[in-house]
């Protein structure tokens, strides 16, 4: 995962673009469709984030001399997404809502659920299996405060339209329960896909058996300690 500090992108702003220095300069030089390819490489190769979300919102309204492509958006919104973007998260919430309005639109999302493994497979790795989170849970991870995210690789780590989302949000209390429990369970895995980046062989096992005995529940202050110390690797990367 890269820590890398992208410009953030201001979404219909004509100055300021995703990230990408020799797409940007084609974009504004020629034409938006003659940088698309530059944009996949920093979108998919380099995994950012931005790109992803400047791809995302070109795609879902079609913008310049790029057509609408829904399949696209979903794609690089999900990818973005994937990476803690809470931009990201939101929008897709929104469009996933949107998209859901009907069987014919339902459809569509399914279909992209059914190719987009093997894309980002190709691409990113294989830690991507296509799964859509619901946009209730998107919306509570995008909402969460900007220091609970420390393990995310995004910079845009929270999205005012969130909270007020979620409180305009029908649903019963067993799925929100349900909901709540899932996006926990993403944050587990972001956190246990950084600690395989960041620690030694010896310290991911430690680090594996604090937070997941074989036998009993977990020590409360041992895993304190376990995921300061991986959130202290984590920050002394980013400097």
């Amino acid at each position: 995962m890269r820590f890398i500090v992208f410009f953030l992108f201001l979404w219909g702003s004509c100055q300021v673009w995703a990230g990408c220095p020799i797409a940007d300069k084609i974009a504004r030089e020629k034409q938006l469709s003659e940088a698309i390819s530059g944009y996949f490489q920093c979108a998919l190769q380099q995994n950012d984030d931005e790109t992803q979300l400047y791809l995302a919102r070109i795609y879902s309204k079609g913008q310049g001399n790029v057509a609408k492509n829904t399949q696209r958006a979903l794609l690089f919104y999900h990818l973005s997404s994937e990476n803690g973007n809470a931009a990201a998260m939101v929008e897709l919430a929104i469009m996933l809502m949107a998209l859901d309005e009907n069987d014919e639109s339902r459809n569509e999302i399914i279909r992209y659920t059914q190719k987009i493994s093997a894309q980002a497979k190709r691409t990113i790795g294989s830690s991507y299996d296509g799964q859509l989170l619901h946009p209730y849970a998107l919306l509570i991870l995008a909402a969460e405060k900007p220091e609970a995210k420390w393990f995310y690789a995004t910079k845009i780590k929270t999205d005012p339209r969130a909270a007020e989302l979620l409180k305009n949000y029908k649903i019963d209390s067993d799925k929100k329960r349900v909901l709540t429990q899932t996006a926990t369970v993403w944050k587990q895995r972001k956190m246990k896909d950084i600690a395989l980046q960041v620690l030694t062989f010896k310290e991911l096992d430690e680090f594996y058996a604090t937070l997941y005995p074989q036998k009993g529940l977990p020590n409360n202050f041992a895993r304190s300690q376990a995921v300061n110390k991986l959130k202290e690797r984590v920050e002394s990367l980013q400097k």
